[in-house]
């Protein structure tokens, strides 16, 4: 939930941000299309056999700052959505059939803090509205969902009462805030209560300032809460409208939590740029970094190269105190926070040092914010949902970007419910590039691809005489590039890299090699 900055805004150019060419993975989106897939955004997530589930969350953009249109009860999300992504359907049921209004009334919410763990989901508060005071509050609610029961209850049109259980506790009373499961415990992390109707210049608006430990049990019955433990830093965590991002230690085993970004700095309408780490033992506040960019809850997906023990996030749109502008090519400074669709990998090295690069990939018009991004289960990844680079050997379908909040323009624009659905593909720019001789070549070339034509899989052969910064393209009949097979500083040799069609259409496709003062194109097919 964003609050409002003075409406002076300022400008200045930060400073020159090469595209990606050291980037770890590239980066391409393809949209599809779901019917009845519901448009919502700020909702809780989870998933059970390939089939996703959405509870709570908005149907309308960003939230106003009058009292009568900033949280319009009629926009929050009544429904509990199932749906399956591999037959393009869509399920949905009202809560208030089966269930009474005190247990659901929370299910109705925004920004509520979830986690699933195993088939059970967990909801903590949540902003909205409420029954029995005829009000907005922060619920102070611990809510747990059978995942794989309710989704099939709303398939066919049984209760989801059975499904659901609630436990009441002031220490839940949080929204906006981030959680996640690490080792037996629950962190829930930072956020803020509002109670009362939200205007840009009345609110009862208490952060937490808290990072809270604990476990829960629940015997399918009754639910309590135990162990727990909180630590309280009024300049650090006073954060809300976050991205707390799962991550791996550079041992390869031992996993964290990254807190990036988050709104807004003591005294100032300004987003947090140091990100903080949280584990079993501590929490290191990290000065030595700034996020320059997304530091608003947006979509990101998580990888770890056990190569170098390097653990990498992208961040997908979302809003940004600094963007790209592509006439310029500077990051730019925004005290507004626009909306951006930037997309942008944040490397923390084994070292301890962090950087950030931007892709060349945008996102397709100003989306990300509030969006989730949905990890494809195939994919090679640790317990946490974090995505083992190394293990990938080809163009990769990761996942998924749904939901989230689409604008018109990055500043005091129109914003609605996005209706785009992102399928994500990443290739890791080390995968699939052979080094099939080190000697010195003459000259530079580029081979033809065997076999020619090929279904699905085809090899391209090139030779550098010298060490340079050396791209392999792959354009469709329009000119549009649509995938790089390498994209990397390499020593004079003859090399040798695999293109997987598998994920492309039949049809003529042109490759390039491209060095520092080389470039050579030639034609393939792929017949399917």
């Amino acid at each position: 939930m964003k609050t409002p900055t003075i409406l002076l805004r300022f400008l200045f150019t930060f400073a020159l941000k090469s595209y990606s060419i050291n980037d770890p993975y590239s980066i391409e989106l393809e949209r599809i299309y779901i019917p009845g897939a519901p448009s919502i955004h700020s909702f809780s997530f989870a998933e059970s056999n390939g089939k996703w589930l959405f509870v709570g969350g908005r149907t309308n953009g960003l939230h106003g700052f009058n009292p009568g249109d900033a949280f319009p009860k009629q926009y929050s999300n009544k429904n509990i959505f199932v749906v399956d992504p591999n037959t393009n359907q869509t399920f949905s049921k009202n809560i208030f059939v089966d269930c009474s209004y005190p247990l659901v009334d929370p299910l109705r919410s925004t920004n509520m803090q979830y986690v699933q763990d195993g088939n059970k989901l967990y909801i903590t508060g949540g902003y909205g509205y409420d029954s029995a005071s005829n009000g907005l509050i922060t619920f102070p609610t611990l809510t747990v969902i059978d995942v794989s029961e309710i989704i099939q209850a709303i398939m066919t049109g049984s209760s989801i009462a059975p499904y659901i259980r609630q436990l009441t506790d002031s220490r839940m009373q949080v929204c906006g805030g981030e959680m996640m499961k690490l080792g037996d415990y629950f962190y829930l992390v930072g956020g803020h209560k509002f109670m009362g109707t939200y205007s840009q210049t009345t609110n009862d608006q208490v952060y937490t300032n808290k990072i809270q430990k604990f476990k829960i049990t629940d015997n399918g019955v009754s639910i309590s809460i135990t162990d727990y433990s909180s630590s309280t830093d009024t300049v650090q965590y006073h954060r809300r409208d976050m991205n707390l991002v799962p991550a791996i230690r550079p041992d390869g085993v031992n996993p964290y939590l990254t807190l990036y970004g988050g709104v807004f700095i003591h005294g100032t309408n300004l987003p947090f740029l140091n990100p903080i780490y949280i584990d079993g033992n501590s929490v290191v506040v990290d000065n030595s970094f700034d996020q320059k960019m997304s530091q608003y809850t947006c979509s990101y997906l998580s990888a770890f190269d056990n190569g170098n023990g390097s653990m990498h996030t992208t961040f997908f749109g979302g809003m940004s105190l600094y963007y790209y502008n592509e006439i310029t090519q500077m990051q730019e400074y925004d005290s507004l926070v626009p909306f951006i669709n930037d997309i942008t990998t944040l490397t923390k090295y084994s070292g301890g040092n962090s950087d950030e690069k931007i892709s060349q990939t945008k996102m397709p018009t100003l989306l990300g914010t509030n969006a989730k991004f949905i990890l494809n289960g195939s994919v090679p990844q640790f317990n946490n949902k974090v995505i083992k680079l190394n293990e990938l050997t080809a163009r990769t379908y990761a996942g998924i970007i749904y939901g989230g909040i689409r604008a018109v323009l990055p500043n005091n624009t129109p914003s609605f419910p996005s209706d785009y659905i992102l399928k994500v593909y990443i290739t890791p720019k080390s995968v699939n590039i052979n080094n099939i001789s080190s000697n010195v070549p003459d000259k530079f070339e580029l081979n033809q691809n065997y076999p020619n034509p090929f279904n699905p899989s085809t090899k391209i052969r090139f030779s550098i005489p010298e060490n340079s910064q050396t791209k392999v393209l792959v354009y469709d009949e329009l000119g549009r590039e649509v995938t790089r097979l390498a994209d990397n500083e390499l020593n004079a040799g003859v090399y040798e890299v695999d293109w997987d069609g598998s994920g492309f259409s039949s049809g003529v496709y042109y490759y390039r090699l491209q060095t520092n003062s080389f470039t050579e194109t030639k034609k393939m097919f792929l017949v399917k």
